[in-house]
């Protein structure tokens, strides 16, 4: 039967956990007030490509570390 290893699941998914939170970090910076365009567009960017670049950059880590 499966057995789901909870460390080895904390493990997995906490990095992807904190990744999200810096990615809602970035994204409301990127929603202040008073904000110049070219930052507020950088700041739109940064936030996209932490989840679409960082997530699967940690998943193959994980794969090749072992970790999953």
């Amino acid at each position: 039967m499966f057995r789901l290893d909870l460390d080895r699941v904390a493990l997995l998914l906490g990095p992807l956990l904190v990744l999200g939170f810096l990615a809602g970090v970035v994204r409301a910076l990127a929603q202040r007030p008073g904000l110049a365009p070219p930052a507020r567009r950088r700041l739109e960017v940064a936030w996209v490509l932490l989840l679409l670049v960082g997530a699967p950059i940690w998943l193959v880590l994980a794969v090749v570390i072992g970790v999953w």
